[in-house]
């Protein structure tokens, strides 16, 4: 018998008492979305498992058929055995209690984890990636499946030219949608496939789509998409940063693409889909820039670990993310069968600098390159409170909380909090919106990340804060200029844990060390979606970015290396280590590895 899990965490038993002796309480007979999980999959015929799924469906629908089968959302049926449907929570207890069931749990949403790295990491080349002594041409045979927001297949990273014919092992299919054909496809790009129905069941029917199928409306799919396995372009560059080439690290591997994740999230019975299709389609490596929030659950009821369980058993090498949230014991995605990315930083930084009118200069993150022209008068946002609004709350520049009298024509010095969650590029909005002119924002949690922000701003940390308000508390009319932001190479210390990065210990298996490793995932430049701002590359921050760095190192050692299973390139890729922090090139370090061990 399986396991029942519900939202509230009910006990099945205190659910049955209860639906037992008040049949009418909403918890009874609302339906909802939910994964009924059943194991690995047997050798059973697909059309087979379809039919025993509704079969079974029709057991808890006082035998009708029909309602059965209009509460059936999809039946996995390829790597795995199970199906989604809508149910009450009864009738979900009652199919947990019936043989062969492993779990039976909600469908539950997932959120997204939001170039010059794969130079910093030491792997050279524009299209190959040249290793030393080793040949990664086989990448062409090496197919990676993206579970995120599509992708938008026009951006010169999936170009395929001088690309050879898709491998003839290849199961999968370019999907029908709006803006998508099945010419959209092509040599690099070879599959696409959406899934929505999970997504629908829970949002509003009133909810916005943008476009019904494997295009990408967001950026993020496009931008992980690219920085694991996209082309070399010749001229990147974010609004006149980061100007140069760029490319993937396996930027002659085949991508797949599973779009599952919509406007609000990525919903587990959509989720589950895709992996049971990319384990039929002939994917070789996953990667997924998602993950549940912290705590995550028990791996029966995470829909993750149940899709990369399976992934794993045919073969197929799940790398994921971490997650954002920066806390000790914070990551998630924690299965052991799971290759687990946190997020690092790399030599290169976006800056603008902050000059006061007594000589001093402080540098702050930002993506700005707006430019005040002359020094203004620079105040803390406290001294512009307005309404009802206490100068401490007006010092972290929320909705409504500044007089525009005040503000017109000052920089104004803000506050982040380190657990809010409100944009930083909204407060610049707001500043803006005030008349303010500039913005120096006290980051305090000090995650490094650099902001398009739409007045000319800078990001300091908080000492650096403090003396900056310490200069307006003691100067008569103290003045500033922000100038436009800038790209600056060689930094040092780096790599660095960034703040924002989900930390270990794990919370479900102490005795297993998560996250894995670390990678680049701070500032990262790479290709974005047009429908998303008109642009066609963006710098994104985070361990969605950390998570496709890895998958490209693990698609040239699948390259090198295609027999290996997903536990060897996994333990390739983790007892890689750098003796010097000075010492930048992992590419060395894996390969010495490689070469003086075979763990197959």
């Amino acid at each position: 018998m399986g396991s029942f899990c519900c939202s509230g965490r009910i006990s099945s038993i205190l659910l049955l008492f209860l639906c037992v002796l008040a049949a009418e309480i909403s918890i009874c007979l609302s339906s909802k979305v939910y994964v009924v999980y059943m194991g690995s999959k047997n050798g059973e015929d697909p059309d087979e498992i379809l039919t025993q799924n509704h079969e079974m469906l029709a057991s808890v629908h006082t035998g009708s058929m029909e309602e059965a089968q209009a509460s059936h959302i999809y039946s996995y049926r390829h790597g795995f055995r199970g199906f989604a449907a809508k149910l009450t929570d009864l009738q979900a207890f009652q199919i947990s209690q019936m043989p062969g069931v492993v779990s039976v749990f909600p469908n539950s949403k997932r959120s997204l984890h939001t170039t010059h790295s794969w130079d910093f990491m030491g792997l050279l080349g524009e299209e190959t990636m040249e290793i030393s002594g080793f040949s990664t041409k086989n990448q062409v045979n090496v197919i990676v499946g993206f579970i995120d927001t599509g992708i938008w297949p026009e951006s010169p990273s999936f170009d395929d030219a001088n690309m050879p014919p898709v491998p003839a092992r290849w199961k999968g299919r370019c999907q029908l949608g709006e803006k998508f054909t099945a010419s959209t496809c092509n040599r690099k790009v070879i599959g696409a496939r959406y899934y929505n129905s999970g997504y629908e069941a829970e949002e509003e029917s009133t909810t916005r789509v943008s476009f019904r199928s494997p295009r990408d409306s967001s950026g993020h799919g496009s931008h992980t998409a690219s920085i694991a396995a996209g082309r070399y372009v010749s001229n990147m560059t974010y609004k006149g940063l980061a100007a140069g080439g760029a490319r993937g690290g396996a930027p002659m591997a085949r991508i797949a693409v599973y779009k599952t994740c919509w406007n609000s999230g990525c919903y587990d019975v959509d989720l589950l889909a895709a992996f049971d299709d990319a384990i039929r389609d002939g994917v070789d490596i996953m990667s997924l820039s998602l993950g549940p929030d912290a705590p995550q659950g028990d791996y029966f009821s995470d829909a993750i670990s149940v899709g990369s369980f399976h992934a794993a058993s045919h073969g197929i090498l799940v790398v994921a993310s971490s997650g954002n949230e920066g806390n000790p014991g914070s990551a998630t995605n924690l299965a052991p069968w799971m290759l687990t990315v946190a997020a690092s930083s790399t030599d290169r930084d976006f800056t603008s600098d902050i000059i006061l009118e007594n000589g001093a200069n402080f540098t702050g993150e930002s993506l700005s390159l707006f430019e005040m022209k002359t020094s203004a008068r620079i105040i803390s946002a406290s001294e512009a409170n307005a309404g009802y609004f206490t100068p401490y709350q007006s010092s972290y520049c929320l909705e409504s909380s500044l007089n525009r009298t005040k503000a017109r024509g000052k920089v104004l010095v803000c506050r982040h909090a380190e657990s809010s969650t409100e944009s930083k590029l909204t407060k610049s909005m707001l500043v803006k919106k005030a008349g303010g002119v500039g913005m120096v924002l006290i980051d305090g949690a000090d995650k490094g990340i650099a902001v398009p922000f739409v007045i000319p701003s800078a990001i300091v940390e908080q000492r650096i804060g403090h003396r900056i308000l310490s200069y307006i508390k003691r100067t008569r009319k103290p003045m500033s200029r922000i100038l436009p932001a800038k790209t600056i190479l060689g930094l040092k210390p780096a790599p660095r844990v960034t703040a924002f990065s989900s930390k270990g210990p794990n919370s479900l298996t102490p005795e297993i060390l998560k996250p894995d490793v670390t990678a680049p995932g701070l500032n990262i430049l790479a290709s974005w979606s047009p429908a998303a701002g008109n642009k066609q590359f963006n710098i994104l921050s985070g361990t969605s970015m950390a998570c496709p760095h890895v998958t490209g190192i693990a698609a040239l050692i699948k390259a090198v290396y295609p027999s290996w299973s997903p536990a060897a390139i996994r333990s390739a890729i983790m007892t890689t280590d750098c003796t010097e922090e000075s010492d930048n090139n992992w590419n060395f370090q894996l390969l010495f590895w490689i070469r003086t061990t075979n763990p197959s």
